[in-house]
């Protein structure tokens, strides 16, 4: 009969110094007895069986899961990275991207601690870009901060800070930058009704933008 390298049995018929088999020793590898296995405390915890939090993972402060709010803030991290964006725009976004009402609402709680979102310091400084830096005017930056849904007292808490400026002086410069690239020999009541129409769309009130656009096309001094 053919034997194993040291004599002894064919691999199935091996047997260790006390005569049991090797083959069911390995079968019984292993397993743990029961009473070393972990369990979490919790599970077995009367106290805490019933709640919602230790169930799912979620926080007992506003039972959303800790890595949703997580994944929430990251993004609103990285989005305004990119540009700043008003809550209203983040909240869209985040919405868009199907994370539920109450996530959203904790990630913004947490970016806005983090100073990544703030609706305030968002108005001042498009006001600033925009209305100082660009010379548009009142009405249509408020339209633009209405349309990103900046709170009303926070749109004209902005806008205030425009109060000491002469709009009729920032509007008449804009005309006459406007003026110079129009050909030679326009009409004058034709310039007048582009500049009035240009200063309008920038956000000037109607009756400002005439009377400028009036003085800059020389159409006044037509009228003497």
């Amino acid at each position: 009969m053919h034997q194993g390298p040291q004599g002894g049995q064919g691999h199935e018929g091996q047997q260790d110094p006390e005569g049991r088999s090797t083959r069911r020793r390995r079968g019984r590898r292993g397993r743990q007895p029961i009473a070393h296995q972990r369990v979490d405390p919790a599970v077995n915890d009367p106290t805490t069986a019933s709640r919602p939090d230790v169930a799912s993972g979620s926080t007992p402060e506003t039972g959303t899961a800790p890595d949703q709010v997580g994944d929430a803030v990251a993004f609103v991290l990285r989005s305004t990275r990119q540009r700043p964006q008003t809550e209203a725009e983040l909240r869209d976004k985040l919405a868009e991207r199907g994370v539920a009402s109450e996530v959203v609402q904790e990630a913004l709680a947490q970016a806005r601690s983090l100073g990544a979102t703030d609706d305030r310091a968002f108005a001042r400084a498009w006001v600033r870009d925009r209305g100082q830096g660009r010379g548009y005017g009142a009405l249509r930056l408020r339209q633009e901060l209405l349309r990103r849904r900046v709170p009303d007292h926070l749109v004209d808490e902005a806008l205030a800070t425009l109060e000491d400026r002469d709009e009729e002086s920032v509007a008449e410069d804009l005309a006459r930058e406007r003026a110079a690239r129009f050909e030679a020999r326009i009409e004058p009541d034709r310039a007048a009704r582009r500049l009035a129409g240009f200063l309008q769309r920038r956000g000037y009130p109607p009756a400002l933008a005439q009377r400028v656009a009036i003085r800059v096309s020389g159409l006044d001094r037509d009228w003497d």
